[in-house]
């Protein structure tokens, strides 16, 4: 065992390097700067697709989702084009909270996102965004935690309806949010870990990637949607965030002067750019999608009724959520339920004729999919033609520019089996996309001789002006920790057997992920060698939402950008 060996782990979802480094040295951030001085730090490259419920599932299991199973917050149900929506029961293999449980280790953890239920840990646990309130069973271990936290500390805020807001054009009652909400998570981590002994307390603050999503622009000269008038109201949103971060590690780590510091996030952050809304297009305009009305003939009488019916459904949805709060909204699912559902899956494919497309996106997503028979219901592509069909869209993707400055939209088309393994590979999409980091991309074309390129469409403003990257960031610093030290990578699911070790618990041989020992002192490795165990096989099966939690969680994930 190490001679201090609590561990204090904090969270930062979507917290980058690219900002952190210039504000740390310019002076801005002057705890985090103290523990990177302090201690060792690496970017941390994230899960393949960069969205959070993957990335914090493999923070949770060191696995990556080919085996822990979670790809999306919500995954297709298995012969239809619908979706439900996950949370962390769903999630196969064992949390690292739960093996230093195990171990007689004395836990708490506080908001990680696909953590709902809280396990039963030997310790305390809140869960994350994936609960649909404070009053849904197994909201927190033991149950009463809860009563005792907002009778102490106020009531909880597991998301504070940030996009609500931003649809209502409050921008300001947005940005306040962002601050009420990670205010009264460190209030409540600091009751618990004041209140409870413990030997590694972790606790996620989401405010980073929520300043990202919807104040990036304000602060991006560059960006399309930058606006000089709002940006003098809005322009060091970003960075206060960031300072209030600082500000509560400093707070955080006063209180457990002894433990062991790690700050993580689960990916990095930049612009949203925006190439996900324009693919089910671009598949269309190289043929391998076909819309109802399209195709050089008169549609049939029943794609006319359909396209004709959808119109006044699509402007009333839209209406609806826009203008009514999320109360109205949850009460309209109560006296309708299972409509919300429908209409999602109406607007998204309901325009797509599936006896002619060989591949479709779905709409927020940076990937593709086969229409494959006997997987698909409507499937038309032959088993035996999936890998020339997946090369040809792979060669055409690198072939592609942007309508605006006709320069290419593509970083990297990978092919699922190349980055994820085990025994959940088939939930994947088929195709993995990553955009070029340069531009938001304003439509995509492939070029073609005698043909000239489309014109550029008006820019409609996205609600989500901030997106996801690869590289999150990692700081360690405490006993047996290098001072001052820099290493060129650490991967998201190198974490939880990272903790572990440093825990003195064995690593379950069947994580992906390796202790991160270019952050320790040779010495201290010396004395304190890597042990393992046997697997830690999967956990149990988690409960489909009801309705009204369905869309709940809908609401929260589809204005925070995960679903679309």
């Amino acid at each position: 065992m190490t001679k201090n060996n609590r561990l204090l782990i904090i969270g930062l979802d979507g917290a980058t390097f690219d900002l952190i480094r210039p504000w740390a040295t310019a002076g801005k951030l002057p705890n985090i700067a103290r523990l990177m001085r302090g201690g060792s730090s690496a970017p941390l490259r994230s899960v393949p697709n960069q969205n959070s419920a993957p990335a914090w599932s493999s923070f949770a299991t060191g696995k990556n989702p080919g085996k822990h199973g979670i790809f999306y917050f919500d995954e297709r149900i298995e012969g239809t084009y619908n979706k439900r929506y996950l949370n962390g029961g769903f999630r196969q293999g064992e949390s690292w909270w739960s093996l230093a449980s195990q171990a007689g280790k004395v836990v708490g953890v506080v908001n990680v996102p696909m953590s709902y239920p809280a396990e039963k840990v030997n310790g305390v646990m809140l869960a994350g965004l994936d609960a649909p309130g404070v009053d849904s069973p197994g909201f927190s271990h033991p149950p009463e935690l809860i009563d005792e936290l907002q009778q102490n500390v106020g009531d909880y805020i597991i998301e504070p309806g940030i996009p609500s807001y931003m649809k209502m054009r409050r921008r300001d009652l947005a940005e306040q949010a962002i601050f009420d909400a990670a205010d009264k998570r460190a209030a409540y981590t600091r009751y618990l870990m004041s209140s409870r002994a413990w030997d590694v307390f972790h606790v996620t603050f989401t405010a980073p990637d929520a300043s990202h999503h919807f104040f990036w622009r304000d602060m991006d000269l560059a960006h399309p949607e930058y606006n000089p008038v709002e940006a003098v109201r809005y322009g060091d949103t970003v960075e206060r965030v960031y300072e209030r971060m600082d500000q509560i590690v400093g707070e955080l780590t006063a209180l457990a002067p002894d433990a062991t510091v790690m700050l993580m996030s689960d990916h990095g952050g930049g612009f949203n750019q925006r190439g996900a809304e324009y693919l089910n297009d671009w598949l269309a305009s190289i043929g391998l999608l076909h819309y109802l009305d399209s195709g050089g003939q008169r549609p049939s009488l029943p794609a006319r009724g359909k396209k004709l019916a959808m119109a006044p459904l699509k402007w009333g949805y839209n209406q609806v959520d826009r203008r009514l709060p999320r109360d109205a909204k949850l009460k309209l699912v109560r006296l309708l339920p299972g409509v919300r559902e429908r209409m999602e899956m109406a607007l998204t494919f309901g325009n797509i004729d599936w006896t002619r497309t060989k591949a479709y996106a779905y709409g927020a997503r940076d990937d593709l999919w086969i229409n494959l028979q006997g997987r698909e219901p409507g499937g038309i592509v032959p088993p035996e033609e999936y890998e020339a069909l997946r090369d040809e869209i792979i060669e055409k993707l690198h072939a592609s520019r942007d309508v605006l400055d006709h320069e290419p939209v593509l970083e990297e088309a990978i092919k699922r089996e190349d980055v994820y393994h085990g025994p959940n590979l088939h939930k994947s999409p088929d195709i993995i996309i990553r955009w070029k980091t340069t531009r938001v991309i304003r439509g995509i074309y492939l070029p073609q001789p005698g043909k000239e390129p489309p014109p550029v469409p008006p820019l409609s403003p996205n609600l989500n002006n901030g997106g996801h990257r690869l590289h999150g960031i990692f700081v360690m610093a405490g006993d047996g920790v290098r001072e001052g030290h820099r290493f060129d990578e650490g991967i998201l699911w190198d974490l939880a057997p990272t903790i572990l070790h440093y825990l003195g618990v064995p690593v379950p041989d069947d994580m992906d992920g390796r202790v991160l020992a270019e952050s320790f002192d040779a010495d201290w490795l010396a004395e304190h060698p890597v042990t393992f165990s046997a697997g830690t096989g999967e956990s149990g099966q988690g409960a489909d939402y009801d309705s009204e939690a369905q869309a709940l969680i809908d609401e929260r994930l589809r204005g925070l950008g995960y679903v679309g």
